[in-house]
């Protein structure tokens, strides 16, 4: 509906379109791109590539995957970009709603969570990070993100399955390399 009236011109109901998924496509952007500039810029041009092509749009698939795939296309475009220019990435924490009222201690834990996140989302191979960007910042089924990838419905499962499984071994990893080393019963005595 929103989409047809788009295509008639009515420019309100592509507002409504961005209302809806701008937030999400900014937060795996974000993550993605790792400066919260860059992936602002990324998520326009998603739009206006929307905007522009929507005419070509199958209305047979989702429109949610196809510009979850817009954005995907845009992101690495952008980090190409940015690889070329050689610039400094600096991260920059979405802010997420409820987060942005919370105690000062909060927000400080927020931050640093995310600064995890975004380090060990860094560690995986594109194809992985980017499937479970797709999975839980767009909240995307595995059909979308297959659409959205280019893969199949089993090879996304396993792209989530297998980044997710590198992740905790990642910080189950961290959290052995925090723990003290037990002292052994001859060192007590």
């Amino acid at each position: 509906m929103l989409i047809a009236a788009t295509l008639a011109g009515e420019e309100e109901a592509f507002a409504l379109l961005v209302a809806r998924y701008q937030a999400a496509l900014l937060r795996a952007a974000t993550s993605r791109l790792t400066q919260r500039e860059l992936a602002e810029e990324a998520v326009q041009e998603t739009f206006l590539c929307a905007h522009r092509w929507l005419a070509t749009y199958d209305s047979r698939f989702s429109f949610r995957t196809w510009l979850w795939t817009i954005l995907l296309n845009q992101c690495s475009r952008q980090a190409k970009r940015e690889s070329r220019q050689n610039r400094m990435t600096v991260f920059c924490v979405a802010k997420h709603s409820h987060t942005e009222s919370g105690h000062p201690l909060e927000l400080l834990l927020a931050r640093e969570t995310s600064k995890q996140v975004q380090e060990l989302l860094n560690r995986l191979p594109d194809a992985q990070a980017d499937a479970l960007r797709l999975r839980f910042f767009g909240g995307l089924t595995f059909s979308e993100i297959a659409a959205a990838m280019g893969c199949s419905e089993p090879g996304a499962k396993h792209r989530v399955k297998t980044g997710l499984l590198k992740l905790a071994t990642w910080v189950s990893d961290r959290g052995e390399a925090k723990r003290p080393a037990p002292s052994k019963v001859g060192d007590v005595l």
